[in-house]
């Protein structure tokens, strides 16, 4: 691999050189799983189905 003189560079122009790199790391590098929770696996939950307020139940109290 090729190496690089960073000394031919400004100060300024290092730190963005080494910005760059980090943004690039993140970018491509694979990232491991998230883990799981101590209670097991997070799964869907069921829900009933959505059934619509009538307007006599919207207003009601």
């Amino acid at each position: 691999m090729q190496t690089l003189d960073l000394d031919r560079l400004p100060g300024f122009a290092q730190n963005e050189l080494c910005d760059f790199y980090q943004f690039l790391l993140q970018k491509y590098t694979v990232q491991s799983p998230p883990k799981q929770e101590a209670n097991g696996p997070l799964a869907p939950r069921l829900v009933k189905p959505f059934e619509p307020l009538s307007r006599e139940e919207v207003y009601e109290r």
